[in-house]
């Protein structure tokens, strides 16, 4: 039975790279693009967030689908309809003639986009053997990392020189060619191919991943994880630009605290994490991981100073640096090859529930605060990211995980 493509080895970890890579550009460059043009397209501020949310709804439900998909078809045909449809949507932006038109894109955007994530991250797992797993997921997390750097600034840049449409059609064409050189480098390999990339590892035969189905616990507990720094994340992208506002700071200071928060994640990511993660387990950084994240909240939501927002945006990232890497292995060590597509749909699904969560709770939070500025939301978000280290901790304390590199220290 053909699973994946996912080229075993060196080959199939570049080629993922460069799809989490393509798939995270395209994300946050439309972070400070859709919004505007929205509204230039004449929708009304309360239709600009149904259009923004628009992407993360069809996106939710589209990751688990799609988890489906990659499991029963391979990991080549869905996450080529993917490329090429999401490179659709992206020329349907610049198509577009109205905010409803633009509406019905940016949610077709979000469904198609649904596959390329976990697709490429099971892919990862493919191609990499259980012992180096943190190590390879750390690689690929620096790429996400660097994608928050380089797209809103760049978008942004280039929408003032060339115009929305422009901008638009430069990011389908750059999908299309990623689709390309996927569709010509990829092929698909046996299940076969990957158990024994997972059986060479370290651990016993016995205790190897790609044998069992799927680790329930690992893989509820890498969500529940995914949810909680999420909720931060969207309440961070909801409500950290209405605070900075409030400061009294002009717009480009929020866009200046995204990007301290992506450097410095990106130092993280590119330091050892993977290797120790890998050498000394999952759960201790996890939990490391959540209390950098909830740290950076509760020093924002106590002090209501600039000096504090960009200070708690760079521990929130280096909290951020350990969280998505050392999650993405777990749930790698928690599925065999067949059904890793399905994992990290469920995985992803709960990153975008998340998100969701965190955006439309800090806007209500936001609203019903009798003062501006207000912290209440990130402490909100943080307690959320605080309260989760139990878990973590719990699951230490059970020993859900024996092997190094996988669960526990």
């Amino acid at each position: 039975m053909a699973i994946p493509s996912g080229l075993a080895g060196r080959r199939g970890i570049q080629l993922a790279t460069l799809i989490v890579f393509v798939a995270f550009l395209d994300f946050f460059a439309g972070l400070p693009l859709v919004p505007t043009y929205a509204r230039e397209l004449g929708a009304a501020e309360s239709l600009v967030g149904v259009i923004v949310a628009a992407y993360s709804i069809t996106n939710l439900p589209g990751n688990v689908v799609a988890g489906y998909f990659l499991d029963r078809f391979g990991r080549r045909l869905p996450i080529t309809v993917g490329l090429v449809v999401t490179a659709l949507a992206l020329a349907g932006y610049a198509a577009a003639t109205s905010a409803e038109v633009l509406l019905a894109v940016r949610g077709l955007h979000g469904l198609a986009a649904a596959v390329l994530t976990p697709g490429a991250f099971a892919m990862l797992g493919d191609s990499s053997q259980t012992g180096s797993r943190g190590r390879t997921m750390g690689r690929s997390a620096v790429v996400i990392a660097i994608a928050a750097v380089l797209g809103p600034a760049s978008a942004g840049i280039l929408q003032g020189i060339l115009g929305y449409e422009t901008v638009f059609l430069m990011m389908a064409g750059l999908m299309a060619i990623t689709a390309v050189i996927y569709i010509v480098v990829s092929r698909d390999t046996r299940v076969s191919d990957a158990v024994e990339a997972d059986k060479g590892a370290e651990a016993q035969p016995s205790e190897v991943m790609a044998e069992t189905p799927f680790r329930v616990n690992w893989l509820v507990l890498a969500s529940i994880v995914a949810i909680a720094w999420t909720v931060g994340i969207g309440t961070l992208t909801t409500y950290l630009p209405l605070h900075v506002e409030d400061l009294g700071e002009a717009a480009r200071t929020s866009g200046n605290a995204f990007t301290l928060f992506a450097l410095t994640a990106l130092i993280m990511m590119v330091g050892v994490i993977g290797i120790i993660g890998d050498r000394f387990g999952r759960l201790t950084f996890l939990s490391v991981g959540l209390a950098l994240f909830s740290s950076g909240l509760f020093l924002m939501a106590a002090t209501q100073e600039l000096w504090a927002v960009y200070a708690g945006m760079a521990v929130i990232g280096f909290g951020f640096g350990l969280l998505l890497p050392t999650a993405t292995a777990l749930v790698a060590d928690a599925s065999g090859p067949v059904r890793r597509g399905l994992a990290f749909g469920i995985f992803y699904g709960a990153y975008s529930l998340g998100i969701t969560i965190g955006d439309v709770v800090s806007g209500v939070i936001a609203d019903v605060a009798t003062t501006a500025p207000t912290g209440w939301p990130y402490a909100v978000a943080g307690i959320v990211a605080a309260a989760t280290i139990l878990f973590t901790l719990a699951a230490m304390t059970r020993g859900i995980g024996s092997l190094r590199g996988q669960a526990t220290a």
